[in-house]
């Protein structure tokens, strides 16, 4: 008797937190606007932020949960814009946001790549530094 009683107490305990997770968690949580976008906050704006040196913007994106690896249409993230228009200060805070510096866009280009192409040793050293690989 008490064997069933504790199996189904346990059974009681994981359909609770399979509840739990399915429900959202707690209030607490900090909320994910990846799915709420409006005009100011969506993946466009944010990859364009990146790439015109917008830092103030990249920052309000990032704090607001934004994936920072978040791509355009070509497989472009943020990162690797930045890297292109060669905004250092966007670029090392992406990179402090964990931001993948070995992300490819769909024409094979990473960060690194675009940098070392450009022969630009700062965007190098700080892609290296944090990570990224050819």
């Amino acid at each position: 008797m008490k064997k069933r009683y504790a199996i189904f107490l346990f059974g009681l305990l994981i359909f609770g937190f399979a509840f739990y997770q399915l429900a959202g968690g707690t209030e607490k949580e900090v909320k994910n606007f990846n799915n709420a976008y409006d005009e100011n906050f969506n993946p466009q704006e944010f990859i364009k932020s990146a790439r015109s040196g917008d830092l103030n913007k990249v920052k309000f994106c990032i704090e607001k949960n934004i994936d920072p690896d978040v791509a355009d249409s070509d497989g472009r993230t943020a990162l690797l814009g930045a890297v292109i228009e060669r905004k250092y200060e966007v670029v090392d805070y992406l990179l402090t946001s964990k931001a993948n510096p070995n992300k490819k866009d769909y024409y094979d280009q990473s960060p690194l790549k675009t940098a070392i192409e450009m022969n630009d040793l700062k965007l190098i050293e700080s892609l290296q530094r944090n990570g990224a690989k050819e």
